[in-house]
């Protein structure tokens, strides 16, 4: 089971998707280490702690795949 997919969150899961969809493994190391994406985070009105745990399960299920 994909870590997305055990996201319970509705938003979150949705924000973890479109992450992993759009952004390449590489990409999301980059944001995971770096602070919350703000304007990520108005747009998808989503917490700081679910844009960091959507990140993380998208990289996870990326990571997965190599």
């Amino acid at each position: 089971m994909s870590m997305i997919d055990q996201l319970r969150d509705g938003k979150a899961k949705a924000f973890a998707k479109h992450c992993y969809e759009s952004h390449s493994a590489e990409d999301l190391r980059a944001a995971a280490e770096g602070p919350p994406d703000h304007s990520q985070i108005e747009h998808w009105e989503i917490s700081e702690g679910q844009w960091e745990e959507a990140v993380a399960a998208a990289l996870a299920d990326h990571e997965a795949k190599e």
